[in-house]
């Protein structure tokens, strides 16, 4: 009796076993199904972008134009004069605002820089006094030019037109020459040279 139990145990617990083993792997399957799906760290991160689809990174600015001339050459050098009593070499738009020099009547540059419309000195003037014998020499050639900044505006408009954002004056193979600057930072940036003393032009370059 015990050898025939022993044997109907054995023989009911291998047909058991296949049974058993396969609900196990099928709870097994149902328990995959229905585990939460994760995903990798970042995987879900929201989106960077903006509903108009522009991008929002840290250090990325929508504004990539350059800067707004608010001012113009003419009232920056009037400010500038009204400062120190001379003659005008440059006025340029730095960007934020605008640097000018003027040549006083003891014959020292003055570097003056200006708010953004031209209206107020931001600081100067300041005397540069480091010259020599040779930018003495120039700065006399300047000094004896027939047209001042104005003359050499009106001279250039002429034949160029676009706001002017800047004028300079400077030595060119003997020769006092005006350099007008229009739209500067822009696909339409022209320099016009001028003759300080005819008022001849004398070469239109345009910026590449």
């Amino acid at each position: 009796m015990n050898r025939t139990s022993r044997r109907t145990r054995l023989a009911t617990a291998a047909l058991l076993a296949p049974l058993a083993l396969g609900l196990v792997a099928c709870g097994g399957d149902d328990d995959a199904d229905d585990a939460p799906v994760t995903t990798t760290s970042g995987s879900t991160a929201p989106d960077s972008s903006s509903e108009d689809g522009t991008s929002t990174d840290a250090g990325t600015s929508a504004d990539t134009g350059t800067a707004v001339i608010e001012g113009d050459v003419e009232t920056a050098a009037e400010t500038a004069l009204a400062e120190v009593d001379g003659t005008v070499f440059s006025v340029d738009h730095d960007g934020a605002g605008w640097d000018v020099t003027i040549v006083d009547a003891d014959g020292v540059e003055q570097d003056l820089e200006l708010s953004a419309d031209g209206t107020s000195v931001a600081r100067g003037p300041v005397a540069d006094n480091d010259s020599d014998a040779d930018d003495a020499a120039e700065r006399d050639l300047l000094l004896g030019a027939s047209l001042d900044h104005l003359a050499a505006i009106e001279a250039a408009s002429a034949d160029v037109q676009g706001t002017v954002t800047g004028v300079d004056l400077s030595e060119d193979n003997g020769t006092a020459v005006w350099e007008v600057t229009f739209n500067e930072d822009t696909p339409d940036e022209t320099t016009v040279d001028v003759d300080a003393n005819t008022g001849e032009v004398l070469r239109i370059e345009l910026d590449d």
